[in-house]
């Protein structure tokens, strides 16, 4: 058994909680006792690995918890705590980047998900100024129909209070022709998204060099 002072609590105790790793807080935040953090490290790691990074617990789910034995009243206290500091951030952030074309959108998702190996379907969730509220990621993997419905776009609008989004995913290949499957979903959330009264502006789909509107087939960026 590792020492005391080689776990995420005795780091966190040495070094402070602001020069503390993403799995440390993970780890010490997650564990239900003071002895169950060296039993939470391997369950932090894989959480972290999943994720990436910090910016994408704000998606965590209950499910995601019940590794490190969370459930009823402790996972929702943790789930609220993520809430907490997630809104903590968005009303510490300043002034909101405004998206006025899907230029904007493309300069925005590039920071994260160009050149990416995986498949990322994101929503950039917008407020009735265009001012963009959050990026949420939707799915990871092959985008089809089934993994990527209306539930689950709508449901992160509908729960931020979104007058509009902007879907959007990468093809890691780097080619943003959009593609039949694309189309297919495009004009589906375009449909949910009218009967919701939250529209959908454009799917964008990006590449390596620029990116493609699934919805209007012109090129957008460079």
């Amino acid at each position: 058994m590792s020492s005391r002072r080689d776990n995420a609590l005795a780091r966190i105790q040495s070094r402070g909680i602001t020069s503390a790793s993403l799995t440390d807080l993970v780890t010490v935040g997650f564990a239900r006792r003071e002895e169950d953090v060296e039993g939470s490290e391997p369950d932090a790691q894989r959480l972290v690995s999943q994720f990436g990074k910090v910016g994408r617990f704000a998606d965590l789910a209950a499910s995601d918890l019940k590794a490190f034995g969370l459930d009823g009243y402790e996972n929702l206290r943790c789930l609220a705590l993520v809430e907490l500091g997630r809104r903590a951030a968005n009303a510490g952030s300043g002034e909101k980047e405004k998206i006025e074309t899907p230029a904007d959108a493309v300069e925005l998702l590039k920071r994260d998900y160009k050149g990416v190996k995986k498949e990322y379907f994101v929503a950039i969730l917008l407020d009735a100024k265009n001012a963009v509220m959050r990026v949420a990621e939707i799915h990871v993997g092959t985008l089809t129909m089934s993994p990527v419905g209306p539930r689950e776009v709508f449901r992160e609008a509908v729960r931020d209070g979104a007058s509009s989004i902007i879907v959007a995913h990468n093809h890691p290949s780097g080619d943003p022709t959009p593609s039949p499957e694309d189309r297919v979903v495009t004009e589906k959330l375009k449909q949910i998204g009218e009967l919701l009264d939250i529209p959908v502006l454009d799917h964008l789909v990006i590449g390596e060099r620029y990116a493609m509107s699934a919805m209007t087939g012109n090129r957008v960026g460079r």
